[in-house]
């Protein structure tokens, strides 16, 4: 193999383990790019990045092995507006998650998410599409 084809297959597999899960390029849009920059600031530090974790991690992954995913958007976004305080079921001295309405306005917070869901399946977008549809549009 020459130099130049070694070189191609090297970038080529390197490019490829740069783009997000579902093969779109999510940084395109300014507003998933925001909500990248956000997340790396905000949220990196408890729930993590792209890989790794469980659906059973607390604080929550939000990539595709977490449950993330299983909410709607109005859900979503009221958590990370309001928090989520101490609540039964949690193992004792597990973290709460603080709330975020006062740092991070109503476009950030939605920037987020639209970021987080570049790490899902394209099935679990669709299925959280759905949830969404269902839960939020009847006004809850």
């Amino acid at each position: 193999m020459t130099r130049a084809a070694v070189t191609a297959v090297l970038l080529t597999v390197v490019v490829a383990g740069c783009t997000p899960q579902d093969g779109t390029d999510g940084a395109a849009d300014p507003a998933v790019a925001r909500g990248e920059a956000i997340y790396q600031a905000s949220c990196m530090g408890c729930h993590g990045g792209a890989a790794g974790g469980t659906i059973s991690d607390i604080p929550p992954r939000h990539n595709a092995e977490g449950h993330t995913w299983h909410h709607a958007d109005c859900d979503l976004l009221d958590i990370i507006a309001d928090g989520l305080p101490d609540r039964p079921g949690l193992p004792e001295g597990a973290p709460t998650m603080p709330p975020f309405g006062t740092a991070l306005d109503t476009d950030d917070r939605q920037a987020v998410l639209e970021f987080i869901k570049t790490w899902w399946t394209d099935e679990q977008r669709e299925s959280q599409q759905r949830t969404t549809e269902q839960i939020c549009d009847l006004g809850r």
